[in-house]
């Protein structure tokens, strides 16, 4: 099952069309005329055979005639899982077949360990057949610190903002992250924060609130809502906390000492009526097993 981080670094990708083309000639050289048409394409690579191959996305540049010139396949990796590298190939030569021109692996992911993976190149054979996939790790990741170019791609000033929001560019890039959020809808602009926050360190985390709150137009458009919602979901949070140190001291009281594993399921619980269940349970059980099991 996809993530949440994996479907909303896809979206990016997805709704912004020209952001893997741009990023292919920004950061590989890759060359492309002037005035490329850039359009989706099918991401279901089984053309023939039982067997079912689905990729993340499928573009494709198209020049003046309408005639496609460059194929993508962009592909979101998350973690290092060799299952992918052996089906890599086949969204390729597919989208060739398909297409009739040169395709490209794109592999974007926000993990330097993973990047060093995937951009290992993936043999075919042994006379010499070799795919080079092109990755976009964090080191790639476009810097966006004019708040003009945030609004002319959104999805660009948020990678940006993910890969750089917490160094040294922290004030220029966080302010331009959110002046790209102005003239976009409401479920996209939560997407794009909660992408960004959960990419976020704690100080920088907050730096975003604080920018949120005290400029005005962010404040009008964005924080009001958002840092609402922030603070409703901090009190839940702070009452789950409550909960369960309630639980561990009855059960300290009582002489019963948690192992390491249920400490951790205890601290990882968020559900205010299972916190209340152990509490009751704390009360008369003879063995933390017994609320645990």
């Amino acid at each position: 099952m996809p993530s949440y981080l994996h479907e909303g670094l896809l979206d990016l990708f997805r709704t912004a069309h020209s952001l893997a083309p741009t990023l292919l000639v920004e950061e590989f050289d890759v060359s492309l005329p002037d005035g490329a048409q850039m359009r989706a394409e099918p991401c279901d690579f089984t053309d023939m055979g039982p067997k079912e191959y689905r990729g993340d996305l499928a573009l494709s540049t198209h020049d003046d005639r309408d005639q496609p010139i460059l194929g993508v396949c962009v592909e979101i990796q998350l973690s290092k899982k060799d299952d992918r590298r052996l089906k890599w190939p086949v969204y390729v030569a597919t989208l060739r077949s398909r297409l009739g021109c040169p395709v490209v692996l794109l592999v974007v992911t926000p993990s330097r360990q993973v990047a060093e993976w995937a951009a290992k190149p993936i043999e075919l054979g042994p006379c010499g057949s070799v795919i080079h996939p092109l990755v976009l790790g964090p080191d790639r990741f476009p810097l966006v610190t004019d708040p003009d170019e945030a609004r002319l791609c959104p999805e660009r000033a948020t990678l940006s903002a993910i890969a750089h929001g917490s160094g040294p560019y922290m004030d220029e890039v966080l302010p331009a992250f959110l002046a790209g959020l102005m003239k976009i809808d409401d479920e996209r602009v939560k997407m794009y924060l909660d992408l960004v926050d959960d990419a976020l360190t704690l100080a920088a985390s907050r730096r975003l609130e604080e920018l949120m709150k005290s400029t005005p137009e962010y404040r009008g458009r964005i924080a009001t809502k958002y840092v609402a919602k922030g603070r409703e979901e901090g009190l839940e949070e702070g009452r789950a906390e409550q909960a369960a140190r309630a639980v561990r001291t009855v059960l300290t009281a009582r002489g019963l000492e948690l192992s390491a594993a249920q400490r951790a399921q205890l601290a990882a619980c968020t559900d205010l009526d299972q916190l209340d269940a152990w509490l009751t349970q704390a009360v008369t059980a003879t063995r933390t097993d017994e609320l645990f099991g």
